[in-house]
Formats: structure tokens, sequence, C-alpha cells
């Protein structure tokens, strides 16, 4: 029988334990194989970040209504809004705090409008989990392929505060050693993910590009960066060689400008497969687009709404799901 001392002497437990152990779920209430995708989230601090602060509170919430529970949410960068001021992280980590209490996980990549040593600040276990030092990599293992978000933000910590600093991306030399070797000992399939896209980066001497078709481990590439749920191939044009293709996929803004919302993940296990060849298993990682809306510069009011904005909307619901071969 639960006697009332009992149930305090409970609760005082929970609540010594600190919020993530009193509200975290029970195991059974997570799915190992379901994900969550953020990107280009700019939910700063500055009046003109309102909009923005307002879907990754609506993210969240509809993330925690999930039944079960995502065990991973990934973030592809840009989560400050211009240059990575500390009061942007502050505006938004209160948000992802939420996801972590409820005992899910959430991995950070960098944007080109980040700044590490302020996001390192608000989330001091991120450096220490890096597999990079002095930038932040990190791996996401589930059954039958793993998540590897790498670090393309080009820009420096003591850059100025007005500062964007280089848009474009790009792998940092001990960066780029560690991929090489990764991938050299990688012995099942891996998505590899980033802000940016992969024609932008160079490992070792060779296009991104080019590493991804022509390594059998590689499944596939994640990033966000342009703001559009956008969905296209690379080719692998070498003759001695099967002639393959590996999925590229761009992720929507969660709240700035361009396709706005997130999307959900599912890891479909298949039997495992050797990287040591190039054939696929019938696994799967199945991603698909939860569009809440379309604006360019800033969402304007119903009757000022331009009707091409719907169409494009419209068009990204209907494009279904993305698909990645294990």
């Amino acid at each position: 029988m639960l006697t009332r001392r009992f149930f305090i002497g409970g609760m005082a437990a929970a609540l010594a334990a600190g919020p993530r152990k009193l509200f975290a779920k029970e195991e059974s209430e997570f799915d190992d194989n379901l994900l969550v995708f953020l990107s280009d989230v700019h939910a700063g601090a500055a009046k003109t970040c309102k909009c923005a602060r307002k879907k990754l509170k609506e993210a969240v919430a509809e993330i925690l209504k999930m039944r079960p529970l995502p065990r991973n949410v990934l973030v592809f960068g840009d989560v400050a809004h211009v240059c990575g001021l500390g009061v942007d992280y502050d505006a938004s980590r209160p948000h992802f705090k939420l996801l972590e209490d409820a005992g899910i996980t959430v991995t950070v990549g960098m944007g080109n409008h980040d700044r590490r040593s302020e996001f390192a600040v608000r989330w001091p276990d991120a450096p220490k989990k890096s597999l990079v030092p002095g930038r932040f990599v990190h791996l996401v293992e589930m059954s039958g392929v793993g998540f590897l978000m790498l670090d393309s933000l080009q820009g420096t910590d003591d850059r100025a505060q007005d500062d964007y600093g280089p848009v474009p991306g790009a792998l940092s030399d001990d960066q780029q050693t560690f991929l090489r070797d990764f991938l050299a000992k990688r012995t099942k399939p891996v998505i590899l993910c980033a802000h940016h896209a992969p024609g932008e980066m160079k490992v070792c001497g060779k296009p991104l590009s080019l590493v991804l078709v022509t390594t059998p481990c590689i499944a596939g590439y994640i990033h966000g960066h342009n703001h559009r749920w956008m969905r296209s191939w690379l080719r692998n044009k070498d003759q001695k060689t099967p002639e393959r293709a590996k999925r590229v996929l761009c992720l929507p803004s969660n709240g700035l400008w361009g396709d706005i919302g997130y999307a959900t993940c599912r890891v479909l296990p298949g039997g495992s497969r050797s990287c040591a060849t190039d054939n696929p298993s019938s696994g799967k990682v199945v991603v698909v687009p939860n569009l809440k809306d379309f604006w360019l510069s800033r969402p304007v009011s119903t009757e000022r709404r331009p009707p091409e904005w719907d169409d494009i909307l419209a068009e990204g619901r209907a494009s279904g799901p993305c698909v990645f071969r294990l």
C-alpha cells in the first residue's frame, strides 16, 4: 500500500536528484530508432528573433508530446541569430534543456552564425564529448547506422561581436584527418551531418563530395544552411567501381526564412552489411518533413501573403519522405 510517508519520501528523493530525474520518462516511453532534426534555429535575443523563438518553443512542445519520445534530437547549426552572442544562446538554451530534462539527448552542430566559446559556456558537456578537440564533432550511434555531426564553422571566437565571419563552410585540418581515419576504420553505415553542403568542403585534398560517393560506409549526407527541404543525389562516375548515387538532404529552417519546420527520422534496421563492399542492406533511414510554413525575409499578414508562398509550401509537403539506403 502506498502510504503518505512513502510518497513524500519518494518525492523528496526525486527532488534531491534534480529535475532530470524528477521529470524523466520511463525507458519504455522512448523509441531508440526515432530522431528529430532541427536546423537554422536562429532563436536569438533580439526583437527580430521573436518569431524564431516562438517556432523553437512550438517545436520543443511538439517533440515532448510525441509518444513514444525520440531518443535523440540533432540540431544542424545556426542556433544563434547572427554572430553567436551569448545572449542568443541564453534565449534558446532553456528550450533545449526541456528536451534534456525529459531524457532526450540533444546533439548540436555549429553553423556559420555560431560561436564556439559562447556556445560552450551554455553547453559545457559538448567540448568534453567532442571527438575532435577545439571543434564540436559528435557521433550518434543507432541500430545499424551512425550519424556523425561535423563542425563546418569557419568563424573564429575572437571575431568582433558584429562580425558575421565567413559564410561558406570548411573542415579544419585536424577534423579532416579525423574524418579520413574514422571512415577508414568504420565497419557499419554512417550518415555524415553538418551545417553546410558537402560541395563547400574538402577532406585531405579531396572534395568531400568525392569522398561521399566513393566511400562504401557512407550512406548519405544531411545539412542545413539553405533553409529548404531539398533532396538531391551525388553520383559516382568512376567506371572502375559500381556506379552508385548517394543521397543528400537539405533541411528547412525551424523559424527564420524559407521552408519553416523540422523533420522526423526513423531508422529501419535491415540485415547487416560489411562496409568493405558497396552492396546495401535492406535497412533504411526515412526522414519525413514537418513543414509549418514558407516565407521569404519575414512572415506577413494573410491579406498580404503572396499566393506563390502557399504553392511552395504545398509542393514541399507533397514531396514526401527522403530515404537513405543502408
